[in-house]
């Protein structure tokens, strides 16, 4: 589960605002392609299970050959995901639940941590 900042937005606050779903310090290893989904549910959903959630998007990195053997790389996803919430009927939750789905590479990715945010537009 997710926190977010807030539980419920007035309608001009919403034309102004985006929600964004931050997924940061995804470290990998850089000759090795890393590839993951990334799926919202409602927190009051949770026995509809992956069927109900709701595709927000994909982190991936290509293999990239490098002389430096195994070299960590860290980055950042950001994912706006108003519309979603509106979708599932979530945007008065407090939480949401967020799943991360490993396509490949999921032995040689770590996560930091998953936020939240505000961004205004």
């Amino acid at each position: 589960m997710v926190k977010r900042p807030k539980k419920s937005w007035k309608e001009r606050e919403k034309e102004e605002e985006e929600e964004v779903l931050v997924i940061e310090g995804i470290e990998f290893e850089r000759e090795l392609g890393v590839k993951f989904d990334v799926y919202i549910n409602d927190k009051d959903d949770v026995v509809g299970g992956p069927s109900k959630a709701e595709f927000a998007g994909s982190f991936v990195s290509v293999a990239h050959k490098d002389k430096h053997k195994y070299k960590k790389m860290k980055a950042d996803l950001r994912l706006g995901i108003s519309e979603l919430l509106e979708d599932l009927g979530a945007e008065d939750d407090e939480h949401v639940l967020v799943t991360l789905v490993p396509k490949f590479g999921k032995w040689h990715v770590t996560v930091g941590g998953i936020t939240v945010e505000e961004f205004h537009k």
